[in-house]
């Protein structure tokens, strides 16, 4: 399989939030509008970067409480809430699920099979893709149910039906934030300390990777869609919660992740480029 790429990290709003983006979001991004999707459940809006990731900011439609029973993000909480994979060329399914059925730690992850999904563009262009999405093992021995997912725990897989720039469209209108930002440098999950080398493990065989082990830290590399000179490319870091807030974060909202780092500089240089957000559910930080 081709290397894996961060395709984009979601983020849970208030359906006012989305509608009138609030100062955290107006202040440091450019918003690209999205769409409601196909179930009528959801409507969203992104912040596209130039390496061709994204934030998409997504909403249950009127905040309707109806519209989150049985969805897979129904009983999410406000903030970070899921992250999505790609790679180029032709999805290998069947080498996915073969990897991790070996190597998945006892964790009980498989993934079901490509579904089809899509949104309406305001403009009214479709937007189609296919979502492979994590849910739990199914003994042999059981009847095969539709099994319970583990979104946002881990990651998804997202490929394009139509062309992918008419999902994510990285026209420099699009692209140039106030905060300077090009690209997600890093981001961060967090797991149960007991679990940590499990996790490690089956990340590594989905993203079909090998992790770094440096400073006391875990990190698997990815890709991103576009190659931009000098940026680097990004990181996920596997940890464990060290700090109060952390742990119950853990406890509150279960593994997944809980900051995400971006990159405003093409040098590679270390260090903080503007104070970081700290929002309900979301910590985001700027790194030369």
């Amino acid at each position: 399989m081709a290397p894996a790429q961060i395709d984009h990290v979601v983020i849970l709003l208030r359906y006012k939030d989305l509608i009138n983006p609030p100062e955290w979001i107006s202040q440091n991004f450019t918003l690209t509008p999205g769409g409601r999707h196909l179930d009528g459940r959801t409507e969203n809006k992104l912040i596209v970067f130039k390496d061709g990731t994204y934030l998409e900011l997504i909403a249950f439609i009127n905040d309707n409480p109806s519209l989150r029973h049985g969805h897979p993000w129904g009983q999410k909480a406000f903030g970070f809430i899921d992250f999505g994979l790609t790679n180029p060329g032709e999805f290998d399914y069947a080498g996915l699920r073969g990897r991790i059925n070996q190597r998945s730690g006892k964790l009980g992850i498989d993934y079901a099979y490509p579904a089809e999904g899509g949104r309406k563009r305001q403009d009214g262009k479709d937007v189609k893709w296919k979502v492979t999405v994590p849910v739990n093992q199914i003994p042999a021995s059981s009847q095969p149910q539709a099994p319970p997912s583990r979104r946002g725990e881990i990651p998804f897989w997202c490929h394009d039906i139509t062309q992918r720039s008419l999902r994510v469209d990285t026209s420099l209108a699009n692209t140039t934030h106030p905060s300077g930002a090009l690209g997600i440098a890093q981001f961060t999950v967090l797991v149960p300390k007991a679990k940590v080398d499990r996790y490690v493990d089956l990340y590594s065989s989905i993203m079909d990777t090998q992790p770094v082990r440096v400073f006391g830290t875990t990190r698997l590399p990815l890709d991103a869609p576009i190659s931009v000179p000098g940026l680097v490319k990004p990181w996920v870091f596997v940890e464990e919660p060290t700090l109060e807030a952390e742990k119950r974060r853990v406890v509150e909202r279960g593994p997944g992740v809980v900051e995400v780092a971006l990159r405003v500089g093409t040098d590679g240089r270390v260090g903080v480029a503007r104070a970081p957000i700290s929002e309900e559910g979301v910590w985001i930080h700027f790194l030369k």
